[in-house]
């Protein structure tokens, strides 16, 4: 089903207003976002837990605006990118900037692993921008700044497709879709002489140009780097694109082979995403805390410092041995090199982190239902934040307790997809068809034992 056969959808993708109009959108929303999170004094780490949701721009951020990117991208693919501020702002400055060539560090992937290392490791786990909402602020105007910097400097859309921290993550994710975008028929792009989709004068133009990712779609095998922008659709002459359903995880079945820039940026988000599905069941949350908790009271490590050890431990330690286990006993079984090991491995366990991440997300939104009502009344947040740790007024549980049930199934439902999908790419994906069947055990089964623990601490949490 190609959703571009719906004329009304076609007239808005077509259309050279879109998605610029919802890209001023977004950005005017942003901008509204980081000037809340800029209202609020600072404040202790003791209150920073509470007003992180009591503060509506916090609220919003970290409990609406990243879990539903998150969602949309292992469903969708990345059409956060298409409507995405920092696009806008890094096409309006390679636009007028000095459109250098991107250096060669960028373009192997490693500029976005380091970025999001930073982001994740320092910001968010290190300064907790996800707590205090003036450090949130900050963090986005940071990303603004450098993607303004970045695109003055270099050619085409270098910040959003060599730097941007979320990007690469989301087209990892959607790896998973359910949708593609793809030339509708190869044989027209063929025919095509004009290929504007891909012309090097139409790159700089703001309303509609080729593509400044460099992909000519005909050519395009997975859904890792297309940003769904519609641009290619704009110019092409036969109007030859599809935004279609297909088979869920249709890339790992594929000829897709990782990067070690994007295995690297997966080892860190599996950290992530195992920490955060522990947070839901307090005993597994101690059993996590344990080793790095240990670490900084020897050290007598606290503050900041305490909060990097933390997370060193959570989304480096912890990954190690999710991936090392399988990783090592792969490069002896199948006798070939750690990395190419790993990579292999990463294959299997990607769907396995999106759709921890996805569920994660899930119970993240219907969570923090009760703070809206609070946040709109009170949208610097930190009265509110006083008045629930006094105990003077108290949350309205009970729509997130009417849906808890529902979200219970549909936890069952994504961990068994998941169990699925490990069994099915371990099975049909061209990078393991060439293992024997022992070649394939330490992968397939590492990945199972990982289900059933985030399983195990899922049950636990919720029943």
């Amino acid at each position: 089903m190609d959703l571009l056969r719906s004329k009304f959808l076609r007239r808005i993708l077509s259309s050279r207003y879109y998605p610029i109009s919802a890209q001023i959108f977004t950005f005017l929303c942003f901008a509204l976002l980081i000037a809340g999170g800029l209202a609020v004094p600072h404040v202790s780490e003791k209150i920073a837990g509470t007003l992180r949701n009591t503060n509506l721009a916090a609220l919003i951020v970290w409990s609406l605006w990243w879990p539903l990117v998150i969602i949309s991208a292992v469903l969708f693919g990345r059409i956060w990118c298409q409507v995405c501020p920092m696009e806008l702002i890094n096409s309006l400055f390679s636009k007028i900037g000095l459109r250098r060539r991107v250096p060669r560090f960028f373009t192997s992937g490693w500029g976005i692993t380091l970025f999001y290392s930073l982001a994740l490791l320092g910001f968010i786990r290190t300064f907790w921008a996800h707590r205090f909402p003036e450090r949130m602020a900050f963090f986005f105007l940071f990303l603004f700044a450098t993607a303004m910097v970045v695109g003055f400097v270099y050619e085409k859309r270098a910040f959003c497709d060599y730097l941007c921290p979320v990007g690469r993550l989301l087209g990892l994710y959607s790896c998973c879709s359910l949708f593609e975008w793809r030339a509708r028929d190869k044989e027209i792009c063929k025919k095509c002489k004009t290929k504007d989709c891909v012309a090097p004068q139409n790159a700089y133009t703001m309303t509609a140009r080729s593509c400044t990712s460099n992909l000519y779609p005909p050519k395009i095998k997975d859904n890792r780097s297309c940003l769904v922008c519609t641009n290619c659709l704009k110019v092409c002459p036969y109007k030859n694109l599809s935004f279609s359903l297909r088979k869920p995880m249709s890339d790992l079945f594929s000829s897709i082979k990782l990067s070690a820039a994007e295995f690297f940026l997966l080892f860190l988000a599996s950290g992530l995403a195992v920490w955060e599905i522990s947070e839901e069941w307090s005993a597994a949350e101690e059993v996590m805390l344990y080793i790095p908790d240990h670490i900084t009271s020897w050290l007598g490590a606290s503050g900041e410092l305490g909060h990097l050890i933390h997370a060193l431990v959570l989304f480096m330690g912890l990954p190690a041995v999710l991936f090392l286990i399988p990783g090592i006993i792969g490069k002896y079984v199948n006798r070939t090199s750690l990395m190419d090991s790993l990579k292999t491995f990463s294959l299997i366990f990607l769907p396995v982190v999106a759709l921890t991440h996805m569920l994660k997300a899930l119970f993240r939104i219907t969570s923090r239902l009760p703070y809206y009502p609070l946040a709109v009344k009170d949208p610097i947040g930190y009265k509110t934040a006083e008045l629930l740790l006094s105990g003077d007024i108290s949350l309205n549980k009970h729509l997130p307790s009417l849906l808890s049930p529902y979200l219970s199934a549909a936890a069952l439902l994504i961990f068994a997809g998941a169990m699925a999908s490990v069994w099915m790419v371990g099975i049909k994906s061209p990078a393991f068809k060439f293992l024997k069947r022992e070649g394939k055990i330490p992968y397939v089964a590492s990945a199972v034992v990982y289900c059933l623990v985030l399983i195990t601490a899922t049950i636990f949490a919720r029943f």
